[in-house]
């Protein structure tokens, strides 16, 4: 029988590490139970979730090539207040309760094509972000006098921050849905100006 699932979703922890491992808080409408993965929901019909990390989305890729809806918590301040409005103190499985009080409409379907292509995106994200913090970092220490030829660093870190950044746009712009919405806001905002 296909079943619908609230979860309250953890960014798991790395197992190699020495840290707690955090899992997912579930309710099915009747009891709250704990999964390691959102794939050992195996007779789900329906998946709400409240929030998707990066270390998430095989997990949920998984899910939506096997034929589930997953649906994510279009605004989690909806969550915040919900609670808030029913006096309940914050913990895992409240916030999966409470999850099955918001209506329907306040969650929107994730998409096999969106997944994947957040998948794709975020090494060369997180690449970028990384270049930016340690160009930051240099500049500060260049500032402060310690310069061991750091200014020549910081100029091939914004050529490959450069060069990364281009790749995001590329890809970015392969998909005319997502593309297409962005010129659209752009267009708006330089109208308004």
């Amino acid at each position: 029988m296909a079943r619908i699932y609230h979860v309250d979703t953890a960014v798991p922890s790395d197992r190699k590490k020495r840290r707690k491992h955090k899992t997912h808080v579930v309710f099915d409408g009747s009891r709250v139970f704990r999964v390691e993965r959102l794939t050992e929901l195996e007779d789900a019909a329906e998946v709400y979730i409240d929030a998707m990390f990066p270390e998430l989305y095989d997990e949920v890729l998984e899910l939506l090539r096997n034929g589930v809806r997953v649906c994510l918590l279009k605004d989690p301040i909806k969550l915040k207040k919900l609670r808030m409005k029913n006096n309940m103190k914050k913990s895992d499985e409240n916030d999966a309760v409470l999850l099955a009080r918001i209506p329907k409409e306040k969650f929107r379907p994730l998409t096999v094509k969106e997944v994947e292509f957040k998948t794709r995106m975020r090494p060369l994200i997180n690449r970028y972000e990384r270049l930016a913090q340690w160009k930051k970092r240099l500049k500060i220490l260049v500032k402060d006098g310690y310069d061991y030829n750091f200014k020549e660093v910081i100029r091939l870190m914004e050529a490959d921050r450069t060069r990364i950044s281009r790749e995001i746009i590329r890809q970015v712009a392969s998909l005319p849905h997502i593309w297409g919405g962005l010129q659209k806001g752009l267009r708006n905002a330089w109208n308004q100006e």
